[in-house]
């Protein structure tokens, strides 16, 4: 599909990008510093992982420019754009290697040890570093407050790998290839009840004042994991960032009624589907673990049955 491969590409990421960014930082600066919730660098890092490092040039310069745009016009200001725009990247880089790095380790048969470097490597260690930078530039530049900035930038950027990278990562293995990344022709039917249902409750929590049910979509998004192929339960978490995000952010639902500040509502949610995200990976790693074995092991069996001698 050309439309695929156009938006895997250099100019399509990194509108992608802008888009992202722009969103983050006219949105998500509750209190004048940097933005508590951003998806961009997941993004990014989900397109990079899928790339040979030689081949990422393209990619990392458009993203550079369009970071540079967003917090030039509609973030921090010009003085801190640039030196944001390469911490933003040098993030989602640094993301993309150590998922390749983990994945040539780990994958499949250890899925364990891969799911936790997961968890510490790129959830947790990437955006401190990234975090650390970020907080002094804007300290120094613009005499921004360090230890508040800081713990923004940690939460959003973690929470932001941790919900949305395994997501960008199928999409883009799927774009990159010049495939759709919705699910295919015979799936559609089984695809189409399980995202239908998945909305209806969605939309029936988040439209509630009751915090209980927030349980619900997580519990569906976790079985699903466990017992559907990865192609439909791609579209869930993304569902949930689209429904639960925009209602909470129009104030419905039991999150928006909290008793907090605006933007810790909105990193609250984040933290809802980072969390929901981390108990659904494990399974469908293991699951894909397994349909890998199987494979495997009915190629093995065939093999074996074309080296028997026929009597």
């Amino acid at each position: 599909m050309r439309s695929a491969r156009l938006l895997a590409g250099p100019v399509g990421v990194s509108l992608t990008y802008f888009v992202l960014a722009a969103a983050a930082v006219t949105f998500g600066r509750f209190t004048g510093g940097v933005a508590m919730a951003w998806m961009a660098s997941a993004m990014l890092a989900g397109r990079l992982l899928h790339l040979p490092r030689r081949r990422w040039t393209p990619w990392v310069i458009g993203c550079i420019l369009a970071s540079t745009v967003a917090t030039g016009f509609l973030g921090l200001g010009w003085l801190a754009a640039v030196p944001f725009a390469l911490i933003n990247v040098a993030e989602a880089g640094a993301a993309a290697l150590l998922w390749q790095r983990i994945t040539r380790s780990f994958w499949p048969h250890d899925t364990l040890e891969w799911v936790a470097s997961f968890y510490i490597g790129i959830g947790l260690m990437v955006p401190l570093l990234s975090g650390a930078a970020a907080t002094f530039f804007a300290w120094v530049l613009l005499d921004q407050p360090l230890v508040e900035n800081f713990s923004r930038w940690i939460i959003g950027h973690a929470l932001g790998f941790l919900a949305c990278l395994p997501v960008f990562h199928f999409i883009y293995g799927r774009l990159g290839r010049g495939k759709s990344f919705l699910p295919p022709s015979s799936m559609r039917p089984l695809a189409t009840l399980v995202v239908a249902t998945f909305m209806v409750l969605t939309v029936a929590v988040f439209l509630l004042d009751m915090r209980a049910l927030l349980v619900f979509p997580m519990i569906y998004l976790v079985v699903s994991a466990a017992t559907l192929p990865g192609a439909i339960v791609t579209l869930l978490p993304l569902l949930l960032i689209l429904i639960g995000g925009g209602l909470t952010v129009s104030g419905y639902g039991p999150i928006a009624q909290m008793d907090l500040p605006a933007g810790d509502r909105l990193q609250f949610f984040q933290l809802y589907v980072g969390v929901t995200v981390l108990a659904a990976l494990p399974l469908s790693c293991e699951r894909t673990k397994r349909l890998v074995e199987l494979r495997k092991m009915r190629s093995r069996i065939a093999e074996l049955e074309r080296e028997r001698p026929q009597y």
